[in-house]
């Protein structure tokens, strides 16, 4: 192994320390919302049938809290690598082909996220430059809408990681490793 593909993967390590603890923070903050999100729901169930009378923010309130929770959960999925993949292809090609195959994926998959961070970004500045507020509590759609930069941003960080791990392997690979 060469000292300059030593010092690509010696440039990783401070990477990775960030990803295992966006993974452990986005965890724990998942758990939270959806603790909240339970709560709320629970507490409108109880009050309606125990008290005849709900709580009239509820719907509102706990939908922003799924999104969130959504948009952070595929972010947690992609990190620990459990998002469907199709990889059929592969299991029939030889390592070479294989390998490069992964990097032009990861090259498309940055792609698309910057389109979707982009596109993300517009619409929630759009939404907060409007003034547009939730109709029963005052919280912006600007606010939730955030949550489609954060996890695309996030998302794509991770991406950037995996391309330069692969094209690693790609070009140890093509020099004749494993």
């Amino acid at each position: 192994m060469s000292e300059e593909s030593q010092g690509s993967i010696k440039m990783l390590e401070p990477l990775i320390r960030v990803r295992t603890f966006l993974d452990k923070f986005l965890s724990i903050f998942v758990a939270v919302l959806l603790v909240v999100m339970s709560v709320i729901v629970f507490s409108n169930v109880i009050m309606r049938y125990f008290l005849s009378m709900g709580i009239y923010w509820y719907e509102e309130l706990s939908r922003f809290v799924f999104i969130w929770i959504v948009f952070l959960g595929a972010v947690i999925a992609y990190f620990k690598g459990d998002h469907l993949a199709l990889d059929v292809l592969l299991i029939y090609t030889p390592p070479k082909v294989k390998k490069s195959l992964v990097v032009l994926a990861d090259l498309l998959v940055i792609t698309a996220l910057i389109i979707m961070t982009q596109g993300a970004w517009d619409m929630a500045i759009d939404s907060l430059n409007s003034g547009w507020v939730a109709s029963t509590i005052p919280i912006p759609y600007g606010v939730v809408y955030m949550v489609g930069p954060l996890s695309s941003i996030l998302l794509l960080f991770e991406a950037l990681i995996e391309t330069i791990e692969d094209t690693y392997v790609l070009a140890k690979t093509l020099k004749g490793g494993k």
